[in-house]
């Protein structure tokens, strides 16, 4: 059994929420997150670079020694098999996701101007 409390533990369960919360943010695919994404962490948008990425997210997984670390890096070894495949193999994707998100995006911007519309006028001034 490991010392959940170790130092060594703490630093890389905080480097396992950093990566997985960059990561998480990455395939959200905001417009207000892909630029400074893109400017501090360009390597992700590498296959290569986000290969070698999620190997260190898995070997950082690994050493916590548990059972739940050994299931979740294999899963991230899976994982970035798979995207380093798609990505390679089908070049436009990444250019298909970004028309897409940013189409859904308009279109929530949208329509949480007319129910924000709708709320300012059906609620009278008096009543706020």
């Amino acid at each position: 059994m490991t010392n959940v409390f170790s130092l060594s533990k703490m630093v890389l369960g905080g480097y396992g929420v950093c990566f997985g919360a960059l990561v998480c943010c990455l395939e959200v695919n905001l417009s207000f997150l892909r630029h400074p994404i893109a400017s501090n962490f360009g390597f992700l948008y590498n296959p290569f670079l986000r290969l070698m990425f999620y190997v260190l997210m898995g070997m950082v997984s690994w050493s916590f020694g548990t059972l739940l670390g050994m299931i979740s890096s294999i899963a991230l070894g899976l994982l970035s098999i798979i995207n380093t495949y798609v990505l390679c193999r089908y070049p436009g994707y990444r250019k298909a996701l970004k028309e897409i998100s940013d189409e859904e995006e308009k279109k929530l911007k949208r329509e949480g101007r007319k129910a924000m519309w709708k709320h300012a006028v059906s609620v009278p001034w008096w009543e706020v």
